[in-house]
């Protein structure tokens, strides 16, 4: 098997701009996070990249996305592509995070676990189980989207892909990760920002 998929974040939202703490709460994307899905779209189009499948997050802001970018709306949602459960913290003001743990990767690890939330583990796991059982399940010449969140995302890549790039610039909202499965592991070959039309990682030109 040698298949590709896209994986990309939602366009922003309210509590982006709020500076609120947003995993498994919600709220809706901002006129800046349409236009972010928008010019995803564009760039799927300039590339002539269509899609088979379109799967996404249950939550507002990721359907409302995928439906922009795809101009569908026949899609599959699947709760293993939700944002990290935050617990107690979620709707509150980002400031009251814990430090990052930067140097492997693991976010926040198990801080969020006291508080009803989910560790960084337990988020990679099951997104890495929701679309390795998808991908398993299509056929080899299939290209399908994934629309996700940003931390989700980045413990997925991080955790669950073969030499996972550092990115030296942050993913933004609507980011596009391609990404080659060939049956058991899976690489990211690019990660790209539609709306500055900048690449953050391209392993071809790395080769």
């Amino acid at each position: 098997m040698n298949k590709i998929f896209y994986l990309m974040r939602h366009g922003q939202t309210l509590f982006n701009v709020q500076g609120r703490i947003q995993g498994a709460c919600d709220s809706p994307l901002t006129e800046l996070g349409i236009e972010q899905a928008k010019a995803a779209r564009a760039h799927f189009e300039e590339e002539k990249i269509t899609f088979d499948h379109i799967y996404s997050s249950t939550q507002e802001r990721a359907c409302d996305t995928a439906e922009i970018v795809s101009g569908r709306t026949d899609l599959i949602r699947l709760k293993g592509l939700k944002e990290w459960n935050f617990g107690a913290f979620e709707a509150h003001q980002e400031y009251l995070n814990p430090e990052l743990h930067k140097e492997d990767g693991s976010g926040y690890r198990d801080y969020f676990v006291a508080y009803g939330g989910e560790s960084n583990t337990q988020v990679y796991e099951r997104m890495y189980q929701t679309i390795k059982e998808v991908l398993d399940n299509e056929k080899e010449e299939e290209v399908s989207l994934f629309v996700s969140h940003g931390a989700s995302i980045t413990q997925f890549y991080r955790h669950m892909t073969e030499d996972a790039p550092i990115l030296k610039k942050r993913m933004s909202n609507c980011g596009i990760l391609k990404i080659a499965y060939d049956g058991e592991k899976m690489q990211i070959l690019s990660v790209y920002n539609p709306m500055d039309k900048e690449y953050l990682f391209d392993r071809k030109r790395m080769e």
